[in-house]
């Protein structure tokens, strides 16, 4: 929906892939690379790591875990938790709709309202989660946002029910990221010291690849024309989770007006700003997922004061200037893993 293409630029020059979508690489060490590749979430997944020998059964876990999580919060899977939720059910809360719960009420709560995972009436009266767009005006839209909010659910232990019939809930802006999460707590259980997981563009590494390099990934040059895939930079991705929005591919028109796939839960329109893709490094890909949506709504200004107040926070952003030209921001702490400079 919102992700960019990430791509891996180290290159392997020997490998072999069996019908179940594993690949084994062989490495300059006494360790292999061993890649899964699969699809989910309406998109592709690769989990790269080094070990001695594939764990067997290992994607059929990925699966269904991925599939674990569609059934508790996506809202594409009619008898989803989340579905549920939305059609007026009261429902038993498991651990990953809960973590996802708590973690966007976080950003929420850090970005002023910026991120806001409730505004599920909107995106169905906009079009973008695969409905047909109504005709808005103000009316509608403060109707609408008059049924957002976190005050429209509430959470009892582990049941969550909404307080308003309007009212819907969607995490489609963040899980993808926690997804990339708990595939890397299942790596680490296993106590795989180096790999690379990436869902739909969003991704999380460890350690080092076979080289014994840190992992390399490009971001893409925010070109609506790229089909090329050019890229603007790329980085040395040490131990962090990575997330990149974009809103120059992710857009449709309406009686000649292009909207932005990106709506701002405080204006309840399309988020109309200058930043044309936002990056964020952090620790875990849930954060960096749903702060890289929070970024693409707030605008330059206020994504620079968040950054400085929150320095462990790593960013790439790329605007347009008035005169149509591509101007970059970069946090000063990411500055040394650029490898274009």
């Amino acid at each position: 929906m919102k992700n960019l293409i990430i791509l891996i630029l180290q290159i392997s020059l020997f490998s072999c892939t069996n019908a179940s979508g594993k690949e084994k690489e062989v490495a300059n060490s006494a360790s292999t690379e061993i890649v899964i590749k699969g699809e989910a979430q309406g998109t592709t997944y690769t989990v790269k790591y080094l070990a001695e020998d594939y764990e067997e059964g290992l994607k059929e876990r990925f699966d269904q875990l991925l599939n674990e999580i569609d059934l508790s919060m996506s809202t594409y899977v009619p008898n989803s938790k989340i579905s549920r939720l939305n059609n007026g059910d009261t429902i038993e809360l498991d651990d990953l709709f809960l973590s996802v719960y708590k973690l966007s009420f976080n950003v929420n709560i850090e970005t002023k309202g910026a991120f806001d995972p409730t505004i599920g009436p909107l995106i169905i009266a906009w079009g973008f989660d695969f409905a047909n767009p109504q005709k808005m005006d103000s009316a509608i839209v403060n109707s609408l946002l008059e049924s957002s909010g976190f005050d429209q659910f509430v959470v009892k232990g582990k049941q969550m029910y909404r307080t308003n019939d309007a009212a819907r809930i969607n995490f489609n802006a963040v899980a993808q990221g926690y997804s990339v999460d708990v595939m890397a707590q299942m790596l680490d259980k296993m106590n795989i010291e180096n790999y690379y997981i990436e869902l739909g563009g969003e991704l999380k590494v460890k350690g080092k690849n076979k080289f014994g390099d840190w992992w390399v990934i490009g971001i893409d040059r925010p070109d609506g024309k790229n089909l090329e895939r050019n890229l603007a930079q790329r980085i040395s991705l040490e131990n962090s989770a990575m997330a990149t929005s974009g809103n120059y591919r992710n857009f449709y028109e309406m009686d000649g007006k292009r909207y932005s796939h990106t709506l701002n839960p405080k204006t309840g329109y399309p988020a109309e700003n200058s930043l044309l893709s936002a990056t964020v490094i952090t620790n875990d890909c849930g954060t960096a997922d749903a702060l890289a949506t929070a970024f693409m709504v707030m605008g330059k200004g206020k994504i620079i004061s968040y950054l400085e107040q929150h320095p462990n926070t790593k960013a790439y952003l790329i605007f347009s200037s008035k005169d149509g030209e591509f101007e970059t921001y970069v946090t000063p702490n990411l500055k040394q893993y650029l490898l274009n400079n």
